[in-house]
C-alpha cells in the first residue's frame, strides 16, 4: 500500500464509517452521506479493489481488513480532534510530556475568558467540594494552589501535593501556620519535584489537568471522570511521586 492507497482511503473514509454498523446498500449509502450515485459507485469500486469492502447479497460490508482499517482511521480522526480541542494546553506543556489523547475525546474542555488568569481555581474548588480526597502536583509557582491545599486539609480532605520546589518555598514562607496545622492533623503531605510537566488534580472519582503558558497565564482546563484517563492519571502521579522527596522544613 503507497501513499497513493493511503490517500485514497483516508479520502474514502465516510464510506467505511458508514459500514461499520452493518452492510449497506449503494441507494442507502446514497442516502445517508448524501453523496451522488455515481460518487458511491466510484468509492464502493475503490475500496472493493483494495480489498477493503465486499459486496455480499446486494450489499456492501467490510472486509476483515476493511474494519481494521476503519477502526484506525476512526481513532486517528478522534485524536486528532481531541488534539485540536486541548492544542493550548498541549502547546504548554513541558517537552517529552506524553498525553494519552484517546482517553480524553469526551472530556470537558474549559476555556479563559479575557481577564480570567486564575480560571480555574473555581473549578477547583467546586470540585473538592465534592471530593473527600486530593492528589496534585503542580509545575508553576501558585499560591492559589497552596491555598486550596492547606484549606481543604484543614476542613478534613485527604491531601497529598507534589509541588514544585518553589512552591514549597511560598508555603514554607506565607503558610507555615496553615500548613502546619494540617500536617499535625495527618491531612496534609507535601512533597518536593523540580519537574512536573504541567498541573494534575485526582479527586475521588474524577481527575483534571492545566497548564500556563510562557507568560503564566492559564490554559484550558480539562476534566473527565473517564475510567481509563484515570488509570492513566493515577499511574503518573505515582511515577512522579516516586520520585518526590518529602518536604521536611516543619
Amino acid at each position: 500500500m503507497d501513499d497513493e492507497d493511503i490517500t485514497e482511503i483516508v479520502k474514502r473514509a465516510p464510506i467505511l464509517d458508514a459500514l461499520r454498523d452493518e452492510p449497506c446498500g449503494a441507494n442507502e449509502l446514497e442516502e445517508r452521506l448524501s453523496f451522488s450515485r455515481s460518487t458511491i459507485h466510484r468509492a464502493t469500486n475503490s475500496l472493493a479493489d483494495q480489498g477493503l469492502i465486499e459486496k455480499r447479497d446486494g450489499k456492501f460490508e467490510l472486509t476483515s481488513f476493511g474494519r481494521i482499517v476503519g477502526g484506525r482511521l476512526a481513532d486517528c480522526r478522534r485524536d486528532l480532534d481531541t488534539a485540536d480541542r486541548l492544542a493550548p494546553f498541549l502547546e504548554a506543556v513541558e517537552p517529552g510530556a506524553e498525553i494519552p489523547l484517546g482517553r480524553f475525546a469526551d472530556a470537558t474542555v474549559t476555556r479563559p475568558r479575557a481577564g480570567q488568569a486564575h480560571f480555574a481555581v473555581k473549578r477547583l474548588s467546586d470540585l473538592m467540594a465534592e471530593s473527600g480526597s486530593l492528589r496534585a502536583f503542580s509545575a508553576v509557582v501558585s499560591p492559589i494552589y497552596v491555598d486550596i491545599c492547606c484549606r481543604e486539609a484543614r476542613d478534613g480532605a485527604d491531601v497529598r501535593a507534589i509541588f514544585d520546589r518553589q512552591v514549597v518555598d511560598i508555603l514554607f514562607d506565607e503558610y507555615a501556620s496553615e500548613a502546619r496545622e494540617a500536617i499535625d492533623a495527618g491531612d496534609l503531605e507535601v512533597l518536593i519535584h523540580d519537574d512536573c510537566p504541567f498541573e494534575l488534580f485526582l479527586f475521588d472519582d474524577r481527575m483534571g489537568m492545566t497548564a500556563h503558558d510562557e507568560d503564566g497565564n492559564g490554559t484550558l482546563f480539562v476534566e473527565t471522570d473517564d475510567p481509563d484517563a484515570y488509570e492513566w492519571a493515577e499511574s503518573l502521579f505515582r511515577e512522579y511521586e516516586s520520585e518526590a522527596e518529602f518536604a521536611t522544613v516543619f
